[in-house]
């Protein structure tokens, strides 16, 4: 059966979203793939994968939820394919957002440390989460509500309250109590910018 090719207006505007959303959203996206991956090399390979993706995705974008949603969704759900296929090679073990705390308490006794190390920690307790907790932590971060962070995820608003209640809780008993905010910590755009992808 011969596939139907896109109109060239339908063409034209995926083109055209795929542009607004890199422009928008890359750096997002690089950080994104950075918290599901920490190995540089991997990294970049699951940007472009989810890159190709979202091009792929925006075919059927119908509009009946923001460009920014879908968007996330696509990376959410490219990066977890990507963590299910890490875990059957290499038969990682990944927590819930329930034992975030206990992992977190590994700090304490230590010295304060300094933003890029405790950028570094926070990477380090999201890439050991499950990947639905660990999108719903990075959507947190990224400033995301709970309503928003629930149509990416596919979770009720109210389970995603719960679980975003408690990553306030974590950060802010780690991070406040050494004199500084958890949103200066998070993956934003002064956040862990060194390895970095290269377009391409």
């Amino acid at each position: 059966m011969k596939q139907i090719q896109p109109m060239p207006d339908a063409e034209n505007l995926r083109n055209s979203r795929f542009e607004e959303a890199v422009a928008a959203y890359g750096p997002a996206l690089e950080r994104l793939a950075r918290a599901y991956e920490a190995d540089r090399e991997v990294c970049c390979d699951l940007v472009q994968e989810i890159l190709i993706s979202l091009w792929t995705s925006l075919e059927g974008f119908d509009e009946r939820c923001s460009l920014r949603t879908w968007i996330y969704r696509v990376a959410h759900n490219t990066s977890a394919s990507h963590v299910t296929r890490q875990m059957r090679m290499k038969r990682r073990t990944f927590v819930g957002l329930e034992d975030l705390a206990e992992l977190a308490d590994k700090w304490e006794g230590e010295e304060a440390v300094g933003q890029a190390d405790a950028l570094k920690r926070l990477y380090e307790l999201i890439e050991q989460l499950k990947p639905l907790d660990r999108q719903v932590m990075l959507a947190y971060l990224e400033g995301m509500d709970a309503a928003s962070t629930a149509e990416i995820t596919g979770l009720s608003a109210r389970n995603v309250a719960t679980k975003i209640f408690r990553i306030k809780q974590v950060l802010a008993q780690r991070f406040q109590e050494r004199g500084s905010k958890p949103q200066d910590h998070g993956p934003g755009p002064q956040g862990r910018e060194q390895g970095g992808c290269d377009e391409g």
